[in-house]
């Protein structure tokens, strides 16, 4: 479906993803000349081409940082249960 007043926008709500309802393409002003099959045949194609983003993998500094903040958080808490017992 084709709509907008100042932009053309193209809605695909077919996108065969379990993730995404729907895609909405903003038509540049060259592609408005094309005709409407034109541009449903090239979203359709674009929107299959899609796939699932690929996660972000840590590297060793961040693994690192985690363990020593970790390790720093462990320290704290035995450092505190140790004053609180010598108080009592």
């Amino acid at each position: 479906m084709i709509k907008g007043i100042n932009k053309q926008i193209l809605e695909v709500t077919n996108t065969n993803s379990p993730y995404f309802e729907k895609i909405i393409f903003f038509v540049r002003p060259e592609g408005q000349k094309l005709s409407e099959q034109k541009l449903k045949s090239e979203a359709e194609k674009i929107s299959a081409t899609t796939q699932k983003p690929p996660r972000a993998k840590k590297s060793v500094r961040d693994k690192l940082c985690g363990a020593s903040y970790a390790l720093l958080g462990i320290g704290a808490g035995i450092a505190l249960s140790i004053i609180i017992t010598s108080l009592v």
